[in-house]
């Protein structure tokens, strides 16, 4: 987990969140962490959004709502790319492809292998660039080595 806080802190900190801690990850690479100060956030790499929860408490009860409880174990699509990719690595979650990453396109097709810090950096590295845009607006993303 030590990667992914270093992107956490690296491609999040535009945030102005101090990350400390991974306190979970789910198979679909959304995220609570701890702040520096023990605030708990939600991240979802799929909306690009960090979400302050507050503490254990509050976080508890934001976890048991069962909309969330569903985007978070995302039984259907797990059990869909356990099948078509095997089981996930060491380090490694379940999510989309890039470009139906961006679209919301969840078809099972769309599914991929990668590592959670490799996910967690390129969906901070959209929101930050994206953050000002009017919902709907169209981008272009240029692959840079």
């Amino acid at each position: 987990m030590n990667r992914v806080l270093q992107a956490l802190r690296r491609d999040w900190g535009w945030t102005g969140v101090t990350f400390a801690e991974i306190v979970a990850a789910s198979r679909m690479g959304h995220l609570l962490v701890a702040d520096a100060d023990g605030t708990i956030h939600y991240l979802d790499p799929e909306t690009r959004e960090l979400i302050r929860l507050g503490g254990e408490e509050q976080a508890a009860q934001y976890m048991a709502d069962p909309e969330v409880a569903l985007v978070w174990r995302a039984d259907a699509l797990v059990e869909a790319a356990r099948e078509r990719l095997g089981a996930p690595g060491d380090g490694e979650v379940y999510t989309l492809a890039p470009h139906a990453l961006l679209a919301g396109n969840y078809a099972h097709e769309n599914l991929v292998l990668q590592p959670l810090a490799d996910l967690i950096s390129f969906a901070g590295q959209v929101a930050c660039q994206t953050r000002d845009l009017p919902e709907g607006t169209p981008i272009q993303l240029k692959v840079m080595d």
